[in-house]
């Protein structure tokens, strides 16, 4: 007899999810997926006992396995180390969360490792207009070009994506220096139109490019994005401002984080390209100067290269387009 894939999908879900209480007494599912270096992709990885091998498998198997009452899927990952993988996703659709975490919190952390070949670890494109809910907690990424990019579309402030959380991890010789051939880098992480992200208690080390350091910053926040946390981390040894704000991104705050040996001219800045005092700005629309972003009680700790202001600004008066914008500024609170 042959059994349809919704059948087939419906079952593994009822064996491999937790049942959650939500409001009027009705039944939502958490979809499990495993992941293990020893994994097959020809497995279903809906069990521990037969996990997936690659991480773009496991995003595909989420989008695919999906029945209307699930509305969380984790994506577990057991120890050990996954080499050479990239992966893109759009995420969810409905609103659903999607998790990347480990399998268990007493084990070390599953590393993610880029192994010569660098790219991009993670790469969201979603750009529906609504929050993407894509959640990364406690891996370590090392050996990449780009560890995570949420792109959503730079030139339509409508077509954004957002609300997605990144805890506890460990960014690790991230930059051009992942690969040999590789071009320069600018960032580890990078937001584009990305709106209330959460990025909190990270590590990021070692974040380099061999040539044009400057360009590359651990988080680089640009095109509209706005009202995002980046909340007490730590940068250690970069060599471009750790945070760099880009054209239009407002209203973030930047609390509690510590700043070691991580900045060019300082850890963090705005900038925004000036079509009229350069030629090689791409975006149709014009940029604009970025503002009330919040930075509050951080710390600058210079250790084997000269200490500088925790902040600062580029260019000039916001272009006509920006209207009433003015000038690029930082608000301090310290308590």
């Amino acid at each position: 007899m042959r059994v349809s894939v919704f059948s087939h999908a419906f079952f593994a879900i009822l064996l491999t999810t937790t049942f959650l209480s939500i409001s009027g007494g009705v039944s939502a599912a958490r979809l499990d997926i495993y992941l293990a270096p020893t994994g097959n992709d020809n497995n279903d990885g809906l069990s521990a006992i037969k996990p997936l091998a690659s991480l773009q498998r496991a995003l595909d198997t989420a989008e695919k396995t999906l029945i209307d009452s699930v509305t969380e899927v984790r994506i577990l990952v057991a120890e050990g180390v996954y080499l050479k993988q990239t992966s893109a996703t759009k995420g969810l659709p409905g609103g659903r969360e999607l998790q990347i975490r480990p399998l268990s919190s007493d084990s070390p952390r599953p590393q993610f490792n880029g192994g010569g070949d660098g790219g991009t670890w993670l790469s969201l494109r979603s750009a529906a207009g609504r929050p993407s809910k894509i959640g990364v907690y406690g891996l370590e990424i090392t050996n990449y070009q780009t560890a995570i990019s949420l792109n959503g579309n730079r030139d339509d402030t409508g077509k954004w994506n957002g609300e997605n959380v990144i805890r506890n991890n460990v960014f690790n010789n991230i930059g051009q220096i992942a690969r040999i051939d590789g071009r320069p880098s600018t960032a580890a992480i990078r937001l584009v139109n990305s709106d209330r992200n959460t990025i909190l208690r990270n590590k990021f080390i070692n974040i380099r490019n061999r040539e044009r350091c400057a360009l590359l910053h651990a988080i680089y926040v640009a095109h509209d994005s706005t009202d995002n946390v980046i909340e007490e981390n730590t940068f250690e040894d970069g060599c471009g401002d750790a945070i760099r704000f880009r054209d239009a991104s407002h209203r973030n705050i930047v609390r509690g984080n510590r700043f070691v040996d991580a900045w060019d001219k300082a850890p963090v800045s705005d900038w925004y390209c000036e079509s009229e005092k350069r030629n090689d700005c791409t975006k149709l629309a014009g940029e604009c100067p970025s503002i009330n972003n919040v930075l509050e009680n951080n710390q600058v700790v210079p250790r084997k290269i000269k200490g500088v202001p925790l902040s600062l600004t580029y260019g000039a008066d916001a272009p006509l387009q920006c209207g009433k914008l003015g000038k690029s500024d930082f608000r301090f609170i310290v308590k």
